[in-house]
C-alpha cells in the first residue's frame, strides 16, 4: 500500500472510531501522544477507541493538509475539539501528537 493509502486508511478508521480499521494501519511501534502525557500504542488502540466512542459516535476530520511524510488535520468527538499532527510512510502512520483547543 502506498504511504496516502495507509493515512486514508487510519483516517477512516478513526472517523469510524474503529480500531481494528486503525491498527491495520500503522506501524509495529506506533504511538499516539494524548494529553497529559498519555501514549497510546498499537496494542491500546481498543480500549482508546472505547474511551472515545462514550464521547460520540463518531470523529469528523476536517482541515487537512499534507506535505511529504506529515499530515496535520482538526477534529472533534462530540464536544471535544483537537488538533493532530501525524508521521506516516508506506509502512503506515507511526506517529501522533494530539492537541486540545
Amino acid at each position: 500500500m502506498s504511504a496516502s493509502d495507509k493515512l486514508g486508511g487510519y483516517a477512516k478508521g478513526f472517523t469510524d472510531l474503529d480500531a481494528a480499521a486503525i491498527a491495520a494501519n500503522v506501524t509495529a511501534d506506533y504511538k499516539l501522544l494524548d494529553k497529559g502525557g498519555k501514549v497510546i500504542t498499537k496494542k491500546d488502540l481498543p480500549a482508546y477507541c472505547a474511551e472515545l466512542k462514550e464521547l460520540g459516535k463518531k470523529m469528523d476530520i476536517t482541515n487537512v493538509a499534507v506535505d511529504g511524510g506529515t499530515a496535520w488535520c482538526k477534529w472533534q468527538v462530540g464536544k471535544v475539539v483537537g488538533a493532530g499532527m501525524i508521521s506516516f510512510s508506506d509502512k503506515g502512520v507511526s506517529q501522533e501528537q494530539l492537541y486540545y483547543i
